[in-house]
């Protein structure tokens, strides 16, 4: 197993890890080189870059792979709501229309 396959923990791989490796250094080198605030801010973001795909760790893509994997149990209670929303209307009708014609 090599240095970028996926290990115990990690989310990033493969060449997603060597392009986050390669970028981020190329990023941080052209931002220290502009200098000033948005220098130092590529500068960051670069190191960021590095940092992600040395760990093999990408904490923003965990949290949506998180969320993607929830979908389907959201799906269903979505459904559920719009049946029980439907339910009520249906008993709600009556006594609407009861209310309006005694007015």
């Amino acid at each position: 197993m090599s240095t970028f396959d996926k290990q115990d923990g990690s989310n990033v791989q493969g060449w997603e890890r060597a392009l986050s490796i390669g970028s981020g250094i190329a990023m941080a080198r052209g931002g220290l080189k502009r200098g000033g605030v948005l220098g130092l801010v590529r500068a960051a973001f670069g190191g960021m870059l590095v940092a992600r795909g040395l760990s093999g760790h990408c904490r923003l893509k965990s949290i949506m792979e998180d969320a993607r994997s929830m979908r389907p149990d959201v799906d269903r209670i979505s459904d559920t709501v719009s049946r029980i929303e439907g339910e009520i209307a249906q008993r709600v009708k009556p006594v609407a229309k009861k209310l309006s014609d005694s007015v």
